[in-house]
């Protein structure tokens, strides 16, 4: 192999490695590299190389496989050289760490695309040294060193999100990518605020789930007083629109793209909110039909698109308590929607409020649970007496008595209205849960 002894011991010095050689013939080789950092990895070789007095032009970066992370390709007269970079995960890539990264991740190539390339982004321009070019345009709260290695799956979304941005986004204007920054702070601080009085939601996610932030060169101090002193939820609403429309601060939602972007869209500029065809089905208490008291969940489902339209409803705590329903999409999972939230929603439409059973001793109640297994009948019919019932139910720990009767009490105030009502409940829910309530702020979305 006709490249320097540095490079090699480079290689054979990080975390784990692997050499394949392809085939004598074609004088090829490739090495597999692995370790938590990347990006690190890759500057070391890429030095390395040009130490070694390979010509500049000679090294490359190139999609290899299925991997998002360039690989560094280095063509010799006699030799070709693969260098293939694979992951080593670590504890930021789960939780509340991981969410700071890749959100912040999505800042920093948004401002490759932006601020530094001008372009959109291809694999190959995903490298440290182009990074540090633009980092200087992001605010937020993670390492640099994290957001440049998150996971395949992340920076092939990262480049995707940016990419869309890019295409759907005024270019002409200097943004700033804000996650958890300062400028941050003055809009949440301002929503809690007003909603410590107005009561309208229960967390900001529903006033808008805006995961950063693009701020414009226009965004004066005097904008963001206004934020400031925004009298009411709805006032500071009005402003949020008219920002958007002036093209100095938007507000952006974002979720993992698994191919190719959905166009990015804007949603709660308008009165008008965006439900679609949604049009009540039917609910789905249990699924295995063998085995119809195996899982907690329930299930409303509407149109269009079948099953991948649907929230599943589960207690998400340790115990008897934390119901609530997650809208089920074609590649993520778009929001939630509770307890307390809905009931209020089912009070102001003049409809029976779900019953409480939250570390109730009615939940090993036999008239209880009789009670359920008739209304469960009436709804999907099970294949067991209701002795039968009894008798499983009374086994199962109050987590999962608690999970599938406020599911199934739900289904049957659903199920006993007529049908305008039906999809007018469910409609409420996406709104809800999508964050497009009366009361919700703009935002934008990828996806």
């Amino acid at each position: 192999m006709n490249f320097g002894e540095e490079v090699y011991n480079i290689i054979t010095s990080f975390r784990d490695f692997d050499v394949t050689v392809k085939s004598a013939s074609s004088k090829s080789t490739t090495f597999i590299v692995k370790g938590p950092d990347r990006a690190s990895m890759q500057k070391k070789v890429e030095d390395a190389f040009i130490r070694s007095k390979i010509p500049n032009n000679k090294i490359k970066r190139e999609k290899v496989g299925a991997s998002s992370f360039p690989a560094t390709v280095v063509n010799l007269t006699n030799d070709k050289i693969v260098i293939i970079y694979k992951p080593v995960r670590k504890g930021a890539d789960r939780g509340a760490a991981q969410t700071r990264n890749v959100e912040s991740a999505q800042c920093l190539y948004a401002a490759l695309a932006f601020r530094s390339l001008g372009r959109k982004i291809k694999v190959e321009d995903v490298s440290t040294s182009n990074f540090e070019k633009c980092k200087t345009f992001i605010d937020v709260d993670a390492k640099f060193e994290d957001m440049l290695n998150i996971s395949e799956d992340w920076i092939n979304s990262s480049i995707e999100g940016a990419n869309e941005l890019y295409s759907k986004v005024d270019k002409n204007i200097n943004w700033t990518f804000h996650r958890g920054s300062r400028k941050v702070a003055i809009i949440e601080s301002k929503l809690k605020e007003l909603n410590r009085k107005e009561k309208l939601f229960s967390n900001i996610n529903k006033w808008s789930p805006a995961d950063f932030y693009l701020v414009s060169n226009k965004m004066s101090e005097a904008d963001w007083k206004t934020i400031k002193d925004a009298a009411t939820i709805k006032g500071l609403n009005q402003l949020m629109v008219n920002l958007i429309n002036d093209k100095k601060l938007i507000g952006v939602s974002l979720k993992k793209i698994s191919k190719t972007a959905k166009p990015f869209k804007y949603y709660n500029l308008t009165k008008d909110r965006n439900a679609g065809d949604i049009q009540y089905v039917k609910t789905i208490v249990f699924k295995k039909e063998d085995n119809p008291l195996s899982a907690m969940d329930t299930f409303t489902i509407w149109k269009p698109g079948g099953g991948k339209f649907e929230i599943q409803w589960r207690s998400d705590s340790g115990g008897p308590s934390g119901w609530k329903g997650e809208i089920q999409g074609a590649s993520a999972n778009q929001g939630k929607i509770s307890f307390g939230p809905l009931n209020k929603m089912l009070k102001s439409m003049g409809l029976s409020e779900i019953p409480n059973y939250t570390n109730s001793p009615k939940l090993n109640d036999e008239k209880l649970i009789r009670e359920i297994y008739n209304d469960i009948q009436d709804i999907q019919k099970m294949k067991m007496t209701e002795d039968e019932f009894l008798a499983q139910v009374k086994g199962k720990d109050d987590k999962w008595k608690y999970a599938k009767f406020t599911g199934v009490k739900f289904a049957k105030i659903l199920e006993s209205q007529s049908k305008k009502v039906q999809d007018k409940i469910v409609q409420e829910m996406y709104f809800y849960a999508n964050s497009q309530s009366p009361d919700s702020g703009p935002y934008g979305k990828i996806e």
